[in-house]
Formats: structure tokens, C-alpha cells, sequence
């Protein structure tokens, strides 16, 4: 398939293709435990207009869920297609289920990692992929194959440019109002994001559950509905970076 033009009919800003020889041995373990044929990840990226995260918080919240969900059909309808074409595949979950990997919440697929492995940028202190064009203003989605990679699709509609473009000036750490930020990553449980739906006292408990893949897999249908009732009353971490703005580029 022509996925540059699936792409652009999807409204998707970017996208590669990344071999799993390719990632860390964290990542490549994490992606054939979540699907056994695994031999490459599609991944890609839509733009979080700057004017969204100066919204009011249900609005602001609104208007991420809304590039988060364009993604999230995007690659359902990608791995539908893959199937017909006798292509084994599997979209990434956009809300569960989730892992719990040394204390830490994360995605059954990081796709942050894999992004930066696929070319389209790389992580930051904020623990968020940095776009040179989108700066930390891009959210992610992803589709796990199992063919082999497609290096001319990487190498042509991935960012094209694979420089650090965090500045490594600390600011996300400093400005964020629970410590959630440190050198070592996120503690998620501390984020205000967060902790406004689940208080230090059910933490424990919360990541006990979040560590029962099968109870995840039948909540799974119920987080859409739960993630429409919330709010995101902070995002200092993004706003406050010198790379918010991004850089303007070419779309695909």
C-alpha cells in the first residue's frame, strides 16, 4: 500500500517505518510480547496545535483528545488494511492496556522510543519526543507489522533530520508543580494530571491493577468514555519548553 497517501488522506502530519532490529532491547522485547510476528513498527505523529494549550483545561483537554483519537482510528484502519493485504498486524492501544515496567506506567509499545529510533526525533528531559518541526507538540500512534521493514518509506517521509533538539536547559523539571520530573524520567503518580483522579493513598493500589494485564484488556472498552470525563489542568512541562513553537516545515 501507499502509505505517504494513506497518510495524507488521514490528516497525519508524519510517519516511518522502523525495523525492531532496530530499537533497544527493552523495546524489541516489549513489541514481540505484544505481538509475536513483530518484525517492524509503522509509527506516526500528529501536530498539537500550540493554540490548544492555551484553551481553557476542558477545552484544552478536548482538543487532545481529538488528535489523539484522529490517531488512534488512523492506525486501526491501517491494520485493517495490512490484514486484507495478507499482512498480519496490530495497532497500539491509545488508552489500555497499559504496563507497569520498574514502578513506571508505559504503554504495552513505547512509542516515543520508537520514534526516535524511527527518525521522527528525540526524547527529551520531559520524557516527550522532540519534532523538529513540531517541537514537543506531537502525539503518537503506532501499528506493528509483521513485515519487514520499508527503508525507502523511512527514509523519505520520516522528519528527516535526527538532531538532539532538546537544549537539556532543565526547565520542564523546574517548572513543574509536584516534582513529577527528574533526571531519571516521570514518576506518572505524581503528575497533576494524575494525581487529581488517583491520590498518593491509592496509588499502591492502582498499580497493582494496573500489573493485571487481563482485568486492563476487559477495562479497556470503558477508558474512551472515562478519558472524555477528564480534564488536563497542567502542561507547564510542554508549554514552558524554549522548543514549544517548533519549526515550520513541509508536511508530507
Amino acid at each position: 500500500m501507499d502509505l505517504t497517501l494513506f497518510f495524507q488522506e488521514q490528516g497525519i502530519d508524519l510517519f516511518s517505518e522502523v525495523s525492531i532490529d532496530d530499537l533497544s532491547q527493552e523495546d524489541k522485547a516489549s513489541v514481540v510480547q505484544f505481538f509475536p510476528a513483530a518484525q517492524s513498527v509503522i509509527v506516526f505523529g500528529k501536530e498539537v496545535p500550540a493554540s490548544v494549550y492555551r484553551m481553557p483545561k476542558k477545552e484544552k483537554t478536548n482538543g487532545m483528545l481529538q488528535v489523539a483519537e484522529t490517531l488512534d482510528n488512523a492506525a486501526k484502519r491501517l491494520a485493517a488494511i495490512l490484514e486484507k493485504e495478507q499482512v498480519p498486524a496490530k495497532p497500539v492501544p491509545l488508552y489500555l492496556p497499559v504496563r507497569i515496567s520498574k514502578g513506571n506506567v508505559q504503554g504495552v509499545v513505547r512509542l516515543k522510543p520508537v520514534a526516535a529510533a524511527a527518525g521522527l526525533g528525540s526524547q527529551g528531559k520531559n520524557t516527550v519526543l522532540f519534532n523538529p518541526r513540531f517541537g514537543p507538540r506531537l502525539l503518537l500512534s503506532g501499528v506493528v507489522t509483521s513485515r519487514p521493514v520499508q527503508k525507502s518509506q523511512q527514509a523519505e517521509n520520516s522528519s528527516g533530520r535526527t538532531e538532539e533538539v532538546c537544549t537539556g536547559c532543565g526547565r520542564c523539571i523546574k517548572v513543574c508543580p509536584e516534582r513529577a520530573l527528574g533526571l531519571d524520567g516521570v514518576d506518572t503518580f505524581r503528575c497533576r494530571t494524575v494525581s487529581a483522579w488517583i491520590p498518593p493513598v491509592l496509588v499502591p493500589t492502582v498499580k497493582w491493577l494496573l500489573g493485571r494485564m487481563l482485568l486492563l484488556k476487559c477495562m479497556a472498552p470503558l477508558a474512551p468514555g472515562i478519558a472524555h470525563t477528564a480534564t488536563i489542568p497542567c502542561s507547564l512541562c510542554v508549554t514552558e519548553c524554549p522548543k514549544f513553537s517548533g519549526e515550520v516545515r513541509s508536511k508530507i
